[in-house]
């Protein structure tokens, strides 16, 4: 293949019109009228040696094949003017040979020289025809006597003709098909090679540009066309590494990998090797990459391995091996380091009110407020969620570490825009203190982060300096982690049942007596050997543990047994209420696990309510409205717990499927002062069409009031404390209420 086969126009013209033209090779183009001239010679020669010296018909038989042969020499070679020399030669020799001309018996040589020559330039369907003509004419004069020889030999001498023009047209159109099916192939792998983004070109001995594709034209910004021809040099004067590998693989004879080459903003990585031809060498070729991107990508993703993505804060791996090197510093240079381990106070109160957007602007905001605390050769990162870690070195004392806290903490106090919203956060911080010898780096993170803890227990907002005996209060932390996990996978967790009545004719411990409509399920841990452990301090811990959906199923399922027992045994259509967190709400199969644990203790959807937080249902307002309309669909009930407490537009109160409002504690015992806003959520429940639960009911006149008011349900500890299920059983078959 020439160096021109693909891409680049470096080949030589082409000769004739048609595509024909282009699959027939220019020597035998030329070998056809060379063969005219031939025949007009042989004429000639005839003509010498011929008895008579007149102007004979074969002197100007041989005239007109001059004239054609020296005709198609000077370009008259399209297929048209070729069939007409043909026809030309066939007629003048039929009829040299019916008119017996002297020196017609050699006639014979040039019919042979036309089956030889014609059907390899002529187009495919001229090139059978010879086949056929030329022995016909050969035959054509047989009856006037002109054969030389018998007729046998003169049909043996038509079918040799007809025999070898049938070889050479065999053999032309199997080599045009072979040129077709070449440049066919040759034609997509241009398309290939012109389309790939992969640099791709060809350079002579003298280190011009024999062939190069569009990729590689983009190295220099010139024209592809501006680079054929010329010296590698005249292009690349501002690149000098290509002229100078290019020269590298011509001297030594072997291929040079991984040159660099930069062009613009634009970096290539480049190859270059030897073309050879057997042991002669050609040339170099050469191949280019962008790896501009790449590039780009390798130096993105090594900044986010150590890089936090929503601050742009470095994170605790780059966090980590900074303070590994402070740390070496320090032991050879002396000097205090400390580390500061911040946390955001209240943090998931801002996510689950205001929205993860909302949460994650003050996020950001902390991390440049805290970036603007510290000197510069310090560090500050974000480790994950809302817990920051600052490095501070060369520090004086403890006490400077404690003061670089106490700034922390007083610029984080300061309002924080949010959209729309100004929000005041705080943030409790933990010190540690890294002196000469220290280079315990997970120690030393480990003890900021349990002072940490201790600012946050302490009552938030402040600076809390490690002391050893924190340690306790961490071990206990974590003793407390693994209780909870071990009680949740053997199933500890029990389940007490607070009853709901209905209001408008109740008395203390009349419950039992036909105004009881229901039980809230709420789930119990008693801990052996610490006795009962409050649900707040258990249940947010089961969140964070990623035990929540567990403990959460075991309770619905636990609840909905019982409460199943309960009305076979008595008859009544008693209902039950469980809470589900955010994380079970959010959880896919939220709908088919309801569904499952339904079917199989065999409870009625009616009778259960499950009982959501409005700020729960406020965290995604559209995915809240898909499960609850799942739950809905069900024929489960749906309450808004704790409502009046978190930031429900009334325009989404409107639109969620509820079927509940429990008014939450916090209302009831500010009775009767708030006793208009009280009324207002009534109403608003009203207008909805939503039943209404008040909680927290503790005395006769909070009781009286609510029922005036016209609350249609109640709960509390006037009514009746949460009952264990044996209590909840003598409950319903008429004892008085008493847990």
């Amino acid at each position: 293949m020439s160096a021109g086969g693909i891409g680049g126009d470096t080949g030589g013209p082409r000769v004739g019109s048609d595509l024909h033209s282009a699959s027939v090779p220019a020597r035998l183009w030329m070998l056809e009228p060379l063969a005219c001239l031939a025949l007009a010679g042989h004429g000639l020669a005839v003509q010498v040696v011929a008895s008579e010296r007149a102007v004979p018909a074969m002197a100007g038989a041989s005239l007109v094949l001059f004239v054609l042969g020296v005709g198609g020499l000077l370009g008259w070679r399209a297929p048209w003017t070729v069939a007409v020399r043909l026809g030309v030669i066939v007629t003048l020799g039929f009829v040299l040979m019916a008119i017996r001309a002297e020196g017609s018996g050699y006639i014979l040589l040039w019919y042979f020289v036309v089956v030889a020559v014609y059907p390899l330039v002529l187009p495919r369907q001229i090139s059978r025809l010879v086949a056929v003509v030329v022995p016909v004419a050969y035959l054509l004069p047989v009856p006037l006597g002109a054969a030389d020889g018998p007729l046998p030999v003169a049909l043996l001498r038509a079918v040799s003709l007809a025999l070898i023009a049938v070889f050479v047209h065999t053999a032309a159109t199997a080599y045009r098909d072979a040129v077709a099916d070449r440049d066919s192939a040759l034609a997509l792998l241009r398309t290939f090679v012109d389309a790939t983004p992969v640099g791709l070109g060809y350079w002579d001995l003298d280190l011009r540009y024999r062939w190069l594709n569009t990729a590689l034209a983009g190295l220099s910004g010139l024209p592809l066309a501006e680079h054929i021809g010329r010296r590698a040099e005249e292009i690349y004067d501002l690149m000098p590494a290509v002229v100078r590998n290019l020269r590298r693989v011509l001297v030594s004879g072997r291929p040079v990998h991984d040159i660099e080459l930069a062009s613009g903003d634009r970096v290539w990585t480049s190859s270059y090797f030897p073309v050879r031809n057997g042991p002669r060498l050609l040339g170099v070729g050469g191949v280019a990459i962008d790896v501009t991107e790449q590039r780009e990508a390798v130096r993105a993703l090594s900044h986010s391995a150590t890089h936090d993505a929503l601050t742009g804060l470095p994170n605790r791996a780059l966090f980590s091996d900074r303070l590994e090197v402070a740390l070496a510093k320090a032991e050879r240079a002396g000097g205090v380091l400390a580390v500061l381990f911040c946390d955001v106070d209240r943090f998931k109160m801002v996510n689950d009110s205001l929205g993860h957007a909302a949460g994650d602007a003050l996020l950001r905001t902390a991390g440049e407020r805290l970036s603007g605390v510290v000197r510069g050769g310090d560090t500050v990162a974000r480790l994950g969620g809302d817990e920051f870690a600052l490095l501070c070195t060369e520090l004086a004392d403890a006490e400077e570490a404690k003061s670089v806290g106490e700034r922390v903490c007083a610029v984080l106090r300061e309002p924080i825009r949010v959209g729309e919203r100004l929000i005041t956060s705080t943030m409790s911080v933990g010190v540690a203190v890294g002196t000469p010898g220290d280079r315990d780096v997970e120690g030393l993170l480990r003890d900021a982060d349990v002072a940490m803890y201790q600012a946050k227990d302490t009552g938030r907002d402040q600076v809390a300096v490690f002391d050893v005996r924190l340690r306790r209060g961490a071990s206990e932390r974590f003793e407390f982690h693994s209780a909870l996990r071990g009680a949740i996978e053997r199933g500890e967790i029990g389940v007490a049942y607070q009853p709901v009545v209905r209001l408008g004719r109740v008395q203390r411990g009349d419950v039992a007596h036909g105004s009881l409509v229901g039980l809230e399920a709420l789930a119990r841990w008693h801990r052996p050997g610490y006795g009962d452990v409050p649900p707040m301090a258990f249940i947010p811990m089961a969140e964070d543990l990623g035990l929540i959906h567990t403990l959460g199923e075991h309770v619905l399922r636990t609840a909905c047994a019982a409460v199943r027992r309960w009305r076979d045994g008595t008859g009544r259509p008693l209902t039950v209420a469980v809470n589900m967190s955010a994380l079970q709400l959010a959880e896919a199969r939220c709908v088919d696990l309801v569904a499952d644990v339904l079917d199989d203790v065999g409870l009625p959807a009616s009778a259960l309510q499950l009982e959501i937080t409005e700020s729960v249902l406020m965290l995604d307002v559209e995915a809240s409205l898909r499960r609850l309309a799942g739950l809905r669909d069900l024929g489960v009930s749906v309450a808004v717990d704790d409502f009046g407490t978190g930031y429900s537009s009334l325009a989404y109160l409107r639109d969620l499927p509820v079927d509940v409002l429990k008014i939450d504690r916090s209302f009831t015992s500010r009775l009767p002062v708030d006793r208009a806003m009280f009324a207002f959520i009534v109403q608003l429940a009203r207008a909805i069409g939503a039943t209404t639960v008040v909680e927290g009911v503790e005395t006769r006149e909070q009781l009286d009031l609510v029922t005036e008011i016209g609350c249609d349900q109640a709960q509390g500890f006037y009514l009746s404390r949460p009952l264990t299920p044996d209590s909840v059983a003598h409950y319903l078959r008429g004892g008085s209420p008493t847990g």
